[in-house]
This record gives C-alpha cells, structure tokens and sequence, in this order.
C-alpha cells in the first residue's frame, strides 16, 4: 500500500470512529474533503481546534459551556426548584429543542454500566447529589433511556435520594425500552415529559 493511500485510509478511519458514521460515509466525507476547496478542510479543522480549546464543562451542571457557568444555570428566570437528570449534551439539547423544562439540568456523563467498566463514580452523580442537598430542590426529573443502563442509573439515584423528601419522577414509557432520547421523536419526547410518573 502506497503512502498515499495510508493517508487516506487513517482519514477515513479517524472519522469512522465518530458515533453514527460506518465505514461508507466515512469514506464518502474523506473524499469530500479530499475533491473541496482547501478552505472547506481548513475551515473544519479551526472549529474542531476552536471547539476543543474554548469548549468545556459548566462547574455546576456538567453542560457544554464557553465560560465556568454555562448560560441555562446563570439564568435567573429559570426554575431552579426543579433539575432533569440527562445523560449527555445530545439529549440536554433535545429537551431544550422542545422547551417544555423550564428547571435546571445535571448532565451524568454516561449511564452505569460494570460491564463496561462504568461505575457511580464515573458519572457525575456526587456532584448531583451535593446541588440536592445544598439547594432547595423540589423535583428530580430522570430523563434517561430505558434501557438496562438507563434503569439501573435511574435506580440508583433514587435509592441515594430515597429519604431526602424530594419528588423524583421519570420520563413516562412513550420512548420505547432501549431507545435513545437522542433519536426519539419530538412529539413522543414531549409526550413523555409531560405524562412523567413518580419513581
């Protein structure tokens, strides 16, 4: 193999390793990017830097932000009584897409998993507890999937917050088990939200 097409191949690999792109389109947009204007591959690798270095976590929610705080948790008009537990920026979007939430949220980095070596203690889960804790929090609202990991994440936060006197409900069953926030439907999403039930 020519070193030429070694470029190449770790090009498409690197964008096949990318969630929701498989080999075909990987190939597809390396070709793309191979065929286009200089500019266009320039361009695509100054926001990929500029995203990576000005990008990081809110302190206090674990959302994507340009500054310590992200935008939603220093917003004073939002109810702050009430947090949606979220696995990731995806479906954090995804909720604020359909403007029904008008509380805080904690982004929990994932969902528990032993099998996959993802333990309490992976996920920002303490920093959850602590905001509940030292906050007047009425409602935890547990927007994860239903899927084993999703259950098992949402078990053991009730378990932890069991005799702290707040109201936990979850995502009512719209979504179906083993599908993700991030995929569902608005109108089914929204659907679920509002027909959340106690857990």
């Amino acid at each position: 193999m020519g070193k030429q097409s070694e470029i190449l191949q770790n090009l498409i690999d690197s964008f096949a390793k990318l969630p929701g792109i498989g080999k075909k389109s990987a190939r597809r947009i390396s070709y793309y990017l191979i065929n286009s204007d200089t500019k266009v591959s320039n361009k695509l690798a100054e926001a990929v830097t500029e995203a990576k270095k000005k990008l990081g976590l809110c302190r206090i929610c674990h959302n994507l932000t340009e500054n310590e705080i992200c935008e939603i948790c220093s917003d004073g008009m939002r109810d702050s009584s009430s947090i949606l537990i979220v696995e990731n920026f995806s479906d954090l979007y995804m909720f604020e897409k359909l403007n029904v939430h008008k509380g805080l949220y904690h982004v929990v980095g994932g969902l528990i998993s032993p099998l996959d070596g993802i333990v309490p203690s992976s996920l920002n889960l303490s920093s959850l507890f602590l905001r509940v804790h030292e906050k007047k929090v009425r409602e935890l609202i547990i927007g994860l999937n239903h899927s084993v990991e999703g259950d098992t994440t949402a078990l053991y936060i009730s378990e932890k917050l069991k005799d702290s006197g707040i109201n936990i409900t979850r995502l009512a069953t719209g979504i179906p088990i083993g599908g993700e926030i991030e995929f569902t439907d608005e109108i089914t999403l929204k659907q679920a939200f509002m027909e959340r039930r106690n857990f």
